[in-house]
């Protein structure tokens, strides 16, 4: 049993949806391509199929199976890029999660140099400040906030990162500026709800580190940094920012930082990837990559990047 061909047999029959069109796809007969599933399944011991006459559908294992064995694929591919080419000539698609702000204000000019650097790689974003399921989703890696990504990964720090809160003038002038911690139940807060749990408070630290706890009158629930910040800009409330997001448009004018005083706990920007065994080349290229690129001080990321 040939187990890497039954494995590209298994994930193309998956991908297409039949024995039939798998068949047609890798110019095989229908039957050799029901043998290399069924010799698996026997290897295995476990179905990787539910079959109908009409549809096909994962098992629960199939799944789990499917998921590893198109990284391994995508291993042994680049393996053998590698082999036949320099380091330069990586290709393929590179699948990553970033959070909102990161991909819409930071990326794109990452992804400049990255691509001059490596040309043949495609990369394919995926946007959003959810929890991220690396698996579920398929993603090589992600660039979010810690504690942002499910805890079977693993995690590198990338850059430190400072919550603060922000509004702008004109908000702040029909609404007075809030003076201590308690004013902020006056006033109209915009909620993120990209966490596993709607959280209607928050917490703010002192100089002395002393956590005070604040609850809120939220006006504006969103599940994006990207679209909190232009629900800020719009004058509709008070919100949470990365530092790296508000500094410019605090150093412009167009921001106010609310209680500098006080600071919600810090977090770091990191990479998180699923298994170090199964981070394929074009992944580890483009973490080294950003780890050069985003510690350097030619290549720092500008303040508004998280």
């Amino acid at each position: 049993m040939d187990k890497i061909s039954s494995m590209r047999v298994f994930a193309k029959v998956v991908e297409l949806g039949s024995f039939s069109s798998a068949a047609n796809d890798l110019r095989m007969s229908a039957s050799v391509v029901t043998r290399h599933v069924a010799e698996l399944e026997k290897h295995l011991g476990t179905r990787l199929l539910n079959r109908s006459t009409r549809s096909l559908s994962l098992t629960e294992r199939g799944q789990l199976y499917l998921e590893r064995s198109l990284r391994i694929l995508a291993d042994i591919d680049e393996t053998e890029s590698l082999v036949a080419a320099s380091d330069k000539k990586l290709s393929g698609v590179l699948k990553i999660c970033v959070s909102a702000n990161f991909g819409l204000r930071v990326l794109p000019e990452l992804l400049e140099r990255f691509r001059a650097k490596y040309p043949e790689v495609l990369v394919d974003v995926i946007l959003t400040d959810e929890p991220v399921d690396l698996i579920a989703r398929g993603r090589d890696l992600a660039v979010t906030i810690a504690g942002n990504v499910t805890q079977d990964t693993v995690v590198r720090a990338l850059i430190p990162t400072k919550i603060i809160l922000c509004a702008t003038p004109a908000y702040l002038e029909k609404f007075s500026t809030p003076k201590t911690p308690a004013d902020l139940a006056k006033h109209r807060a915009i909620v993120l709800t990209a966490a596993q749990q709607v959280r209607y408070y928050w917490e703010l630290a002192d100089h002395n580190g002393a956590l005070q706890r604040v609850d809120l009158n939220p006006a504006i629930f969103c599940n994006t940094a990207a679209f909190a910040y232009q629900c800020v800009l719009a004058n509709l409330g008070i919100t949470m920012f990365t530092s790296y997001l508000a500094q410019n448009d605090i150093d412009s004018g167009r921001l106010v930082r609310v209680l500098p005083d006080y600071e919600l706990p810090d977090r770091e920007l990191v990479i998180a990837y699923p298994d170090r065994r199964f981070l394929t080349f074009k992944a580890r290229a483009f973490m080294d990559f950003l780890f050069e690129e985003m510690r350097s001080e030619e290549g720092r990321v500008p303040r508004h990047a998280a």
